[in-house]
């Protein structure tokens, strides 16, 4: 039986972009504004985020009122719709092929949602097929797009000709508080907006990356580091400080089981897609895993430029890699990304 391959791997950002200094400015006269002496702190842990700039669907002006959840919901249905399109039309394209050809469409996003969903929406925007399945995976956060892309090889797997679509698809700056709290200075220092898609199949005639195997590890004693929380004025983000440390310490016995089955050692992977949760959480992995800073600024790259993207940063980050990483045909890269739990997802790619 064939393994997996990756034919098509695109991305995309909303319109407006922000630089880190330009929220540094509007989040400090937010506050001052409403009359918080918190301020003077919001540079020095804004400027080690890692993060110089970012997308967002909506501009400054959204802001400067506070939004119900509601409000938020509904610009998040008014905005994703258009840019998943975008995205998928533009991820199609390089197959050349047409929506309707795709069998299977799985959309992962944490950061809103409807009745009829972002699924059926984009089916008939997109002109799909009325016999497409559909998957929605909601509510996982930053480590979404693995049981994704694992839903994708499911439903393609001992079917040479099926193709199965995954599209994760975040807005998180709808919900930024930017209220005085340190852990609303965290999430404000890092969270933005983006979309990502990857079409899963296998035997095709032009070489593709394979995917040839997955792990998954959650530590259940740690339910409350991570965590997106509904309020009456949004989805709450907290990351605690903790993770860093907690991810590093498991690093290692996380992947050595991946890496046992296919016989290899960290040494033999050469690309490393790892998800920029935070600055800190990729130099303590790349510390623990002794990877050179080559191996580390594919994602360090895509959370200066983009930010945090929620799921679909890792897909960002193998995009990085396969553009301007110039992978060869038999090289190795593992794909990683962490999220609520704490739960550790990886997987082993193979040009």
């Amino acid at each position: 039986m064939s393994t997996s391959q990756i034919l098509s791997l695109q991305t995309g950002v909303p319109d407006y972009c922000f630089t880190q200094d330009d929220m540094i400015a509007f989040y400090i006269d937010y506050l001052k504004t409403s009359g918080s002496r918190r301020h003077r702190s919001i540079p020095t842990i804004m400027k080690y985020s890692g993060v110089s700039s970012r997308h967002s669907v909506v501009d400054a002006e959204f802001f400067e009122t506070r939004k119900t959840t509601k409000e938020r919901n509904d610009r998040y249905m008014q905005e994703a719709v258009p840019l998943g399109e975008r995205v998928i039309q533009a991820g199609l394209a390089k197959m050349n092929i047409s929506a309707s050809d795709i069998d299977h469409l799985i959309v992962v996003s944490c950061t809103g949602f409807n009745v009829p969903g972002l699924d059926l929406l984009l089916a008939q925007r997109l002109g799909m097929s009325p016999s497409l399945n559909r998957t929605q995976v909601f509510g996982m956060g930053c480590y979404a797009a693995f049981p994704g892309i694992k839903r994708a090889m499911d439903s393609v797997r001992g079917k040479p000709n099926r193709l199965a679509l995954v599209l994760c698809l975040e807005l998180c700056t709808i919900h930024l508080p930017f209220d005085d709290a340190v852990e609303s200075v965290v999430s404000t220092s890092l969270f933005a907006d983006g979309a990502a898609m990857m079409v899963v199949g296998h035997e095709q005639e032009q070489p593709a990356p394979q995917i040839l195997d997955t792990e998954t590890y959650c530590d259940y004693q740690t339910l409350d580091h991570m965590t997106f929380t509904v309020t009456d004025h949004g989805f709450r983000m907290y990351l605690s400080t903790y993770v860093p440390d907690v991810l590093a310490a498991q690093v290692n016995d996380f992947l050595a089981p991946l890496l046992d089955r296919h016989n290899l050692r960290v040494e033999d992977i050469k690309f490393w897609a790892i998800h920029p949760g935070s600055k800190r959480i990729v130099e303590y992995i790349q510390e623990q895993l002794e990877l050179s800073d080559e191996q580390v600024r594919f994602s360090l790259d895509v959370l200066c430029n983009y930010g945090n993207m929620s799921s679909a940063t890792v897909m960002f980050v193998l995009d990085a890699i396969m553009q301007s990483g110039q992978p060869r045909s038999g090289d190795y890269g593992v794909m990683m990304a962490f999220g609520p739990g704490l739960t550790m997802e990886s997987m082993l790619i193979q040009w």
